[in-house]
């Protein structure tokens, strides 16, 4: 048996943390659920916001603490920018220059995120980033995360500044996989726990009927692609001669399914949150997310595991 044959029977529970900017509180709650039933998992695989969470818990904070990291995260400490700007911008062919400040936030994850501890964790801890240059998605484990690890799996397209890894330039992985999923079939996990921060794929959702509604929907849409682009469509296997197939809801609260022999299983917010809420980092909205992921994981659950 291979070196990476053992690595892969180790893995028996996956943490799956997606992206969604100031969403990303609410994974807070469900992990602090995940810690009362006593589901601790073997990996945790984080995108975008949720690859801080995934390096905040495998660096052994405890949930109170993460909360606390979302409480004092204010970002009125960023630079001011707006959307005519960009798009003035964009029409005189300004030199590109990051319009949002980072620095603060990484002083933040300076003093909140022990690296050295991260490194000693027990738990695969693996996040992404972006490669601007191959359009590759690349995934760094706890033996290699650093600060510019965690600034380019959060630099935000158009937003952030990119950040540059052994003299390349990364970003935000999560324009093409923000749900990152395949490490835990990789890796032949047992169990599989997805956080999302769309209801869209798991819940039904009504048709639009305004404008703000429309974008809404669409922002879901987006949020939650690359999760619906991983599972394998097996409608194409059980019915070949059908007309119409669809991706089954793996995960879904209405559907026991297995991926792959693995239990699968998704916590997601039954309702649309709203575009604005990808940017609120309010006290506020953290407390609610981190309530509403707390009891969206209880309901959702269950006793699945």
């Amino acid at each position: 048996m291979t070196q990476t044959d053992n690595k892969k029977q180790l893995i028996e529970r996956a943490l799956i943390l997606s992206g969604g900017g100031a969403r990303g509180s609410y994974q807070v709650g469900v992990i602090k659920y995940l810690n009362e039933i006593g589901w601790i998992p073997d990996m945790v695989c984080g995108t975008s916001i949720g690859a801080i969470n995934a390096a905040a818990y495998g660096s052994g904070m405890s949930t109170d603490e993460m909360a606390e990291l979302w409480f004092t995260y204010d970002r009125r400490t960023l630079k001011q920018f707006s959307l005519r700007g960009i798009i003035g911008c964009l029409k005189n062919g300004c030199r590109y220059a990051p319009p949002a400040d980072t620095r603060t936030i990484r002083k933040l994850l300076e003093k909140h995120i022990d690296i050295d501890a991260l490194r000693k964790s027990k738990t695969r801890v693996l996040i992404t980033a972006l490669n601007m240059k191959t359009a590759q998605i690349r995934y760094f484990t706890q033996n290699v995360i650093e600060l510019d690890h965690l600034m380019a799996a959060t630099a935000i397209p158009m937003v952030f500044p990119w950040q540059h890894i052994d003299g390349i330039p990364h970003w935000d992985a999560g324009l093409m996989v923000n749900t990152p999923l395949t490490p835990a079939m990789a890796w032949n996990a047992r169990e599989i726990i997805v956080v999302l921060h769309s209801p869209a794929g798991i819940f039904d959702i009504n048709e639009p009927k305004t404008q703000k509604q429309t974008i809404d929907l669409s922002i879901e849409h987006v949020l939650i692609g690359s999760y619906m682009a991983t599972l394998p469509d097996t409608s194409w296997q059980t019915t070949p001669d059908a007309d119409t197939f669809e991706t089954p809801l793996y995960g879904s609260p209405r559907m026991n399914l297995a991926l792959n022999g693995a239990k699968l299983r998704v916590v997601a917010p039954p309702k649309m949150p709203g575009v604005a809420s990808m940017f609120n980092y309010s006290k506020k909205q953290a407390e609610k997310f981190i309530k509403e992921g707390y009891m969206n994981a209880k309901m959702q659950l269950g006793s699945f595991f």
